[in-house]
């Protein structure tokens, strides 16, 4: 392996800190990481409840925004991290009142479709992220609003 944190899980992360940052929610940080017991792993840290004022469907958007940014972004992570964000999805869909199966699909169908087209606008905002995350494991509030505001990159022997 020649990259120090693998792509495909930097590019799932960046797809939910993406999209949490397009619905102006405040990305504190973008991560990636390994453990023994989880494998590889990350985040796109948000307040605790900083997405409450959100309808159900941006939230679901939020949490599907992993495995698209992994298709938009063509480098895919490992299912177990796309798991959780369905089981996630699935949880908040029935607290909504969306119980049957295909209903909760079709919404999931339709939270893919929004991320997709919020990464797509934003591919190359989101890409430098992945490098980023790529090179460094972790990007913080700052270096992440330079990015997504299109200004150049510091570094850190600037």
């Amino acid at each position: 392996m020649t990259e120090k944190y693998p792509r495909g899980v930097c590019c799932h992360e960046a797809g939910h800190a993406v999209v949490a940052w397009s619905f102006k929610l405040p990305v504190v940080a973008v991560y990636v990481a390994c453990s023994e017991a989880k494998g590889w792993y990350g985040g796109a840290n948000v307040p605790a409840g900083s997405d409450a004022h959100l309808h159900f469907m941006d939230q679901v958007v939020i949490l599907a925004a992993g495995k698209t940014g992994e298709k938009v972004l063509a480098c895919p992570a490992h299912e177990p991290a796309w798991l959780d964000d369905l089981w996630k999805m699935h949880e908040r869909l029935n607290a909504n009142g969306i119980s049957q199966e295909k209903e909760r699909w079709s919404r999931i169908t339709e939270a893919c479709e929004r991320a997709r087209l919020i990464l797509e606008t934003h591919r190359d905002k989101a890409l430098k992220l992945v490098d980023q995350l790529v090179e460094c494991g972790r990007v913080e509030r700052p270096e992440f609003l330079r990015l997504m505001n299109g200004e150049t990159s510091q570094s850190p022997n600037s």
